[in-house]
């Protein structure tokens, strides 16, 4: 149901993905569809249920088959030329067929009946090298010239609509970068002699003003003069952050046996066996951030209004354990809203947004703020012993972590802010969860003027 560990990573990598053998003898079949770099002018592999040789032989590539018990196989096999002049089967002609790959033509010839031997032999026109990822970067509103390395563009894929196209011709295409920061794909559909094979673009834009803007959008720190209303948020609160992990959330759930998170909602299937259980939450380091107001004050200098002992944060969740939105009334207007986040979320909902906030205006106008881990939403713990560690994450994480506060052990909230329209009053706000598996809450509302 998850990966099949019982499967040794050789046969993973070598087995199957090098040499292609993929196995389904229970159908009475074998693919083989080998994955050899392009520079690799001969392999061979011989295992005790199988062994297959390659070897380019002139203008002709040979692969030679021989299986411990017989099946029918299908072949899948890279073809890098401008042409198929024949292709023979133990030295008879076979019917083929071929489709776009990446970088390459594939060859598809599917043996009829079940065989132990087989020898495929492909003769080509001319050799064409691999049309590599062409790699291109720049900033929204940039000039792009995409040019296929190899053959003729037939048609065009811009999967993300990361360019604005003004021209196309069979070499290529040109236009600008439009306003989508990020990674992309965009795809060529191309002729290579009479065979087809997708040339792929990797772009990266990025958005200089966007981002500034987002900074400017999501203070880190307050002004030094700042004035403060701290939100009592008692009558919205409806859990204690310290029983996160000590619910059973059963529904909604399959009725089948899975490998989804488990029903204490932070455990994964093998945390059990491995000895893991869910961290131990306290709130033992309230006390030493209460102010002389008693306030609870944040390293970014930000104050919340103090929470009881047993109800101190608004749940929300898709688990039927806690409501999907919680709302906090304002009416009143200020320059940035500062929120104490705090919860749970899960490896397989990073780089997704998790939940939202919405800033409601009495005018009818609403803002969101996406809570997006690792980028600006971190878990409360770490999970299964592990946490984010710049040492290892850097490449995931963004250039600085986002601000936090450490209300106790295992018990981390997020700092986070949004400039509102100081000239209208803010009505509400609202807290959303949208993923599956996570549980996220509001401990505190904070109105910077």
């Amino acid at each position: 149901t998850d990966f099949g560990d019982n499967v040794h990573m050789f046969a993973r990598t070598v087995v199957e993905g090098l040499y292609g053998y993929v196995p389904d003898y229970p159908n009475g079949t074998v693919l083989i569809r080998p994955a050899f770099p392009s520079t690799w002018p001969s392999a061979s592999i011989a295992t005790p249920d199988f062994s297959l040789t390659f070897e380019q032989d002139g203008a002709s590539d040979r692969y030679r088959l021989t299986l411990a018990k017989p099946a029918a196989v299908t072949f899948r096999l890279p073809v890098r030329a401008d042409g198929i002049r024949r292709v023979t089967l133990d030295g008879h002609d076979t019917p083929w067929q071929v489709e776009p790959a990446f970088g390459y033509t594939q060859l598809t010839v599917q043996l009829s009946a079940a065989t132990t031997v087989a020898e495929l032999v492909i003769e080509l026109g001319q050799r064409v090298p691999q049309s590599e990822p062409l790699a291109f970067s720049g900033n929204v509103g940039d000039p792009v010239a995409l040019r296929v390395s190899h053959g003729e563009a037939v048609a065009w894929r811009d999967l993300h609509y990361a360019v604005e196209m003004t021209e196309l011709s069979v070499r290529g295409l040109r236009g600008w970068l439009a306003a989508k920061p990020g990674h992309h794909l965009v795809l060529s559909r191309c002729r290579c002699g009479t065979l087809p094979r997708w040339q792929v673009f990797k772009l990266h834009i990025t958005d200089p003003v966007a981002e500034f803007k987002s900074l400017s959008q999501t203070p880190r720190a307050p002004d030094a003069a700042a004035q403060w209303h701290c939100l009592d948020l008692a009558a919205t609160y409806n859990g204690d952050v310290r029983t996160i992990f000590q619910q059973r959330y059963l529904s909604p759930r399959p009725a089948t046996c899975s490998v989804r998170l488990g029903v204490d909602g932070y455990s994964a299937w093998t945390f059990p066996y491995w000895n893991l259980p869910p961290p131990t939450i306290d709130l033992a380091h309230v006390p030493g951030l209460l102010d002389a107001h008693g306030r609870l004050v944040t390293p970014p200098a930000v104050p919340f209004a103090p929470f009881n002992d047993a109800r101190n944060i608004a749940f929300t969740s898709l688990w039927d354990n806690w409501p999907t939105t919680v709302t906090v009334p304002v009416g009143r207007a200020a320059r940035t809203a500062w929120l104490l986040v705090c919860g749970s979320t899960f490896p397989m909902q990073t780089n997704i947004a998790n939940a939202v906030f919405r800033f409601r205006y009495a005018d009818g106008q609403t803002e969101t703020l996406e809570l997006i881990p690792p980028h600006n939403f971190w878990m409360l713990s770490s999970w299964g012993g592990c946490d984010y560690s710049y040492e290892h994450d850097a490449f995931a994480l963004p250039k600085q972590p986002p601000p936090q506060v450490q209300l106790g052990n295992n018990c981390r909230a997020m700092v986070l802010s949004w400039k509102l329209r100081p000239d209208v009053a803010l009505e509400s706000v609202t807290l959303e969860t949208l993923s599956e598996d996570v549980v996220i809450g509001l401990m505190g509302l904070s109105l910077e003027t």
